[in-house]
């Protein structure tokens, strides 16, 4: 069986010389991919100043702030196995702590977003200790106390938070007034985590996780230490969610209990599984189906939460790789189709 079809196509592959440069080819796809990923970010970026809807800036911006609680969830969940309840509550804390400092402090708009981040990673740091020596159901039940508990805050800490009433008066950046400016920051800083997410998966600090994932007696026995590996990621996850938390405060500029209660929990673990585990690409698949399904069965009313579950079923029973693994699939089906097959095989031998 010959591998690149008859031998005519073969040669009428090769570059004039009639030789194959295995250094040219390494060198045009290991730019080709970069340059892809940096124009698609651009595009990304510059449609809040091109759509004229401000529904679908919000929808552009809801976005945006899902790919950060996606990824974020995905670190913890997809790659240590550690699933949380509580990332609602560290959305939750991250835009509270960002809001209350711009809103009553007059704090800038930068040194809130960090101290809500930084508060987010506290407080994890804090629940993470004890809470992470647990595995399975035990360390979901220990999360879902802490999402109960921070959500039980929120509501009744009324001198601090104004309890149902919610906190008004909420300012944007200077510079980032209009939805459009203020989206595409957003955007930008969505990108930025995507990029953090996938170094941090990429790293040496990435490979540990997945030891911990696959085996903690394994993992201790190349010297990896899954309480240390297990806190860490959970605060930069924390931290990652609080930084959500923040972006959603200044979009909105109004926050109350409700919106970070255990259902946001649920809707955040909802996008890691459907996009796909341990999957960077999965996560971001992830966010925008859930938070663009969510969006159209708004007009369904109280049908809206049975087509939701029954579509999460069917994602889950008939692909459980996720979203992300339908895409694969269809990857792997267009290689082999001939004329794909073809044409890849010429640009090797260009």
């Amino acid at each position: 069986m010959r591998p690149f079809g008859t031998r005519a196509e073969n040669q009428g592959a090769l570059p004039a010389g009639g030789t194959f440069s295995p250094a040219r080819s390494i060198r045009a796809s290991s730019w080709r991919k970069p340059v892809c990923l940096l124009a698609v970010a651009a595009i990304v970026v510059a449609l809040p100043q091109v759509i004229s809807s401000p529904y679908y800036i919000l929808i552009l911006g809801s976005i945006g702030i899902a790919v950060i609680l996606s990824l974020s969830l995905g670190l913890l969940y997809g790659y240590t196995g550690q699933m949380s309840f509580a990332h609602g509550a560290f959305y939750g804390i991250g835009a509270y702590t960002a809001a209350l400092l711009t809103s009553r402090a007059q704090v800038s708009f930068g040194l809130a977003v960090l101290a809500g981040m930084f508060a987010a990673g506290f407080i994890a740091y804090l629940a993470g200790r004890p809470t992470l020596r647990l595995t399975g159901h035990y360390l979901a039940i220990a999360t879902l106390a802490l999402q109960v508990a921070i959500s039980q805050f929120f509501t009744h800490a009324s001198a601090i938070t104004n309890g149902t009433v919610g906190v008004f008066g909420i300012v944007r950046p200077r510079g980032f007034e209009s939805d459009a400016n203020y989206t595409q920051l957003i955007l930008v800083l969505a990108i930025l985590c995507t990029i953090v997410s996938a170094r941090v998966v990429g790293s040496r600090f990435g490979r540990a996780l997945l030891i911990v994932r696959h085996d903690e007696t394994e993992a201790r026995a190349v010297g990896v230490n899954p309480a240390h590996y297990k806190v860490t990621v959970f605060v930069l996850s924390a931290s990652m969610a609080g930084l959500a938390g923040a972006l959603y405060a200044h979009q909105i500029l109004f926050i109350s209990p409700v919106t970070f209660d255990i259902n946001q929990s649920i809707l955040i673990l909802s996008m890691v599984v459907i996009g796909g585990l341990a999957s960077n690409f999965g996560a971001i698949l992830g966010a925008v189906a859930v938070t663009l399904v969510t969006q159209l069965l708004f007009n369904f009313g109280d049908l809206s939460f049975l087509i939701y579950g029954f579509w999460i079923v069917i994602v889950i029973v008939f692909f459980p790789a996720g979203l992300v693994g339908i895409f694969r699939s269809l990857q792997s089906i267009s290689r082999r189709l001939p004329v794909v097959s073809r044409v890849r095989n010429r640009e090797v031998h260009q």
